[in-house]
């Protein structure tokens, strides 16, 4: 009887409160729930033996990648696969490569350290169900990134972020550089989202020795890339940041996109090839420029196109009320697949190859290329932004030599004189010479394999004729460039016929 009394006793107290609770202000009610709020998480961590730490895909602001979620991922594929029992395989662009087997989302791992426990999970991406109204500086921005949480006892607080997660970057690093694959990142966005870096395995086949070019301009770009490499003490003494910049001007099939490969061959970087036409703003190109990594070239490719307009509008724009023209605000527009205007403007343009921005970095090259320099902006290609610009001309002996090696494998030969003369009296590019020089037959490289695995003796014979067939290939290609060249000579001698019929005309009315 008693335990039924206390019960009814407390329901009274119970619906008392209630009804004072009813009765108190609004205010009051918003008090109590944050005291709750934040009482209740405080009191069960004191109850909870277990810590955690989250390390998401992208930092607080959305604004950089988290090159800590990299290293745990990396590290987790090297070490944890084994106890893994969701995982995810991806192969890359050659096909000779073995598959790339990483852990799936929602999959949890075990990894031990001097006898401590620790359980890791990847969470995929989450939409941010929060019922108010979210402000992003980026469209699209409306989901919380994917994130790694790591759960641990307390007790080995200090052994995990003293110990445990250093090893991990350690370990990151010593996998990184020795399973290190250069890659060609480019950035592409889906509609009502940011514009991202995506990447593949890039191998380019140039090198300096095999670029069309004079011999001297070569070991001068080659001098400059060896001392922008070793320049980070001199950059740090005069106060700049650690980067360089080319611009590769010419004529389209003069080489330049083949000297981007050759560049990152020889400094063995990762290329980014920037779509401006993808980027919405000046905000959206400063994240693509802070997600690019150190040692890198960023390449910006046919920049007159661009340039093209925003010269005429920076030309054309008149200021309100004002003949003068308003410099300060040049807009890039450009459009996109959903018909938007891309809103890049010049000094955000500027900002990024030599402004307060490309102080985030270091070590990077940055390479514009443009078949018409004299439509650029003088501003864009200043010294200190375009520290060096690069003529990439037409075929001269020199270059041609280098193209005859390369395709033909030989270095002498009794036209050669003729036709560095034709090329000294017309404008062709070496990518017209490749093209004759490309035998028709068997490939000259194939060929120049095949006589390297013969050496039996009984294979004499076959031998002779394959080094025949050869030096056929190349009589054929040389006899065809001279045709080719001649022809070129002849039509430019020959002035066209609309010129004709104006300058017929001007004597008629004469």
């Amino acid at each position: 009887m008693a335990t039924l009394e206390t019960w009814v006793g407390f329901g009274s107290a119970m619906a008392g409160v209630g009804l004072l609770w009813s009765r108190m202000p609004e205010h009051v009610h918003e008090e109590a729930r944050y005291i709750i709020s934040s009482v209740v998480p405080m009191v069960m961590s004191y109850f909870n033996p277990y810590e955690q730490i989250t390390v998401s895909e992208y930092g607080e602001e959305r604004f950089r990648r988290n090159k800590m979620f990299d290293a745990v991922s990396t590290y987790l594929r090297s070490a944890c696969l084994g106890s893994a029992t969701k995982l995810k395989a991806e192969l890359g662009n050659n096909i000779g490569d073995d598959p790339l087997v990483i852990l799936d989302e929602n999959q949890e791992v075990v990894d031990c350290l001097d006898g401590a426990r620790m359980w890791w999970r990847l969470y995929p991406k989450a939409s941010k169900n929060t019922g108010s109204t979210i402000i992003s500086m980026f469209p699209g921005d409306t989901d919380e990134p994917r994130c790694y949480r790591l759960v641990f006892h307390k007790r080995h607080r200090q052994l995990v972020l003293k110990t445990y997660l250093p090893g991990i970057i350690r370990r990151w690093r010593e996998l990184t550089a020795k399973d290190r694959q250069r890659l060609l990142f480019t950035n592409h966005s889906k509609q009502g989202e940011i514009s991202m870096w995506t990447s593949v395995p890039y191998n380019p086949p140039s090198t300096f020795d095999m670029l069309a070019m004079d011999h001297a301009k070569k070991v001068e770009i080659m001098d400059d890339l060896r001392a922008f490499q070793k320049g980070k003490e001199y950059h740090s003494k005069v106060g700049k940041a650690w980067k360089r910049g080319y611009l590769l001007y010419g004529p389209p099939g003069t080489g330049k996109t083949t000297m981007i490969g050759a560049m990152a061959n020889f400094l063995d970087y990762d290329v980014y090839d920037l779509d401006l036409t993808s980027v919405k703003d000046n905000a959206e190109l400063r994240k693509l420029f802070l997600d690019t990594t150190d040692k890198s070239i960023i390449v910006i490719e046919d920049i007159d196109a661009i340039e093209v307009e925003l010269t005429t509008k920076r030309k054309g724009k008149k200021m309100d009320n004002s003949d003068e023209v308003d410099n300060n605000h040049v807009l890039v527009e450009l459009s996109n697949k959903t018909d938007d205007k891309s809103k890049v403007t010049l000094s955000g343009l500027l900002s990024f190859v030599d402004g307060l921005w490309s102080a985030c970095g270091s070590e990077r090259v940055f390479v514009f290329t443009t078949n018409h320099v004299d439509r650029l902006d003088p501003a864009l290609i200043r010294p200190g932004r375009m520290d060096k610009h690069i003529e990439m001309s037409y075929c001269r002996l020199d270059a041609f030599k280098v193209l005859a090696k390369s395709y033909l494998d030989i270095t002498e030969h009794s036209l050669f004189g003729e036709i560095g003369r034709l090329l000294d009296e017309t404008d062709t590019t070496p990518a017209d010479v490749a093209d004759n020089l490309m035998p028709r037959g068997k490939r000259n490289g194939e060929i120049s394999r095949l006589i390297d695995e013969i050496d039996t003796p009984a294979d004499v014979a076959g031998n002779h004729m394959l080094r025949c067939k050869r030096k056929r290939d190349a009589d054929e290609c040389l006899a065809g460039l001279v045709e080719t060249l001649k022809k070129a000579k002849m039509e430019s001698a020959t002035p066209p016929m609309d010129t004709i019929e104006e300058e017929a005309n001007k004597e008629e009315q004469t």
